[in-house]
């Protein structure tokens, strides 16, 4: 009984080694659902918005997700402005919500960033929950308006309007 306890004990120290061998891939951003997706604006006068909106899960609850709306803008090919818009939503697959908002912005000399307006829906809605910005780029003469806009769905699909 002896000799077969060691046959066995031996058999089930391989198997362990050798499951304990296997690699296990690791979910990377790609992998959970990330995504980018760029799209170009011509505003006239020359003014051309290049637009790039990334969605990205929270790795702590699935139930989150991040959208994040980058936006540079050119006057006749010249860079004038980048603006990020970022927006933390909350979503059940019967509401959404906003969590969080926030803006960054980057200028070119002698441009500048006024009549500031950041909102956000306070409360879950079946409609989903919205964050939207709105601003002037001025440079006299030239006015360029910022209107940006990020919404997630009640089912945690985010868009840019």
């Amino acid at each position: 009984m002896k000799l077969s306890f060691k046959k066995l004990s031996a058999m089930a120290l391989a198997l362990l080694f050798l499951v304990s061998a296997i690699p296990v891939p690791f979910a990377s951003a790609a992998d959970m659902g990330s995504s980018e997706e760029t799209y170009v604006q011509d505003l006239g006068n020359g003014i051309v918005v290049t637009s790039t909106l990334t969605v990205s899960p929270s790795v702590a609850r699935y139930t989150n997700k991040t959208g994040t709306l980058k936006s540079e803008f050119t006057a006749n090919g010249t860079w004038i402005a980048t603006i990020t818009l970022t927006g933390n939503f909350k979503y059940n697959g019967i509401t959404a919500g906003v969590n969080s908002a926030s803006y960054t912005k980057t200028l070119a000399s002698g441009w500048s960033y006024t009549n500031h307006n950041l909102t956000k829906s306070t409360v879950s809605s079946s409609n989903g929950g919205t964050v939207h910005l709105t601003a002037n780029l001025k440079d006299f003469p030239l006015i360029v308006p910022v209107d940006m806009t990020l919404h997630c769905s009640p089912k945690g699909v985010i868009t840019s309007a």
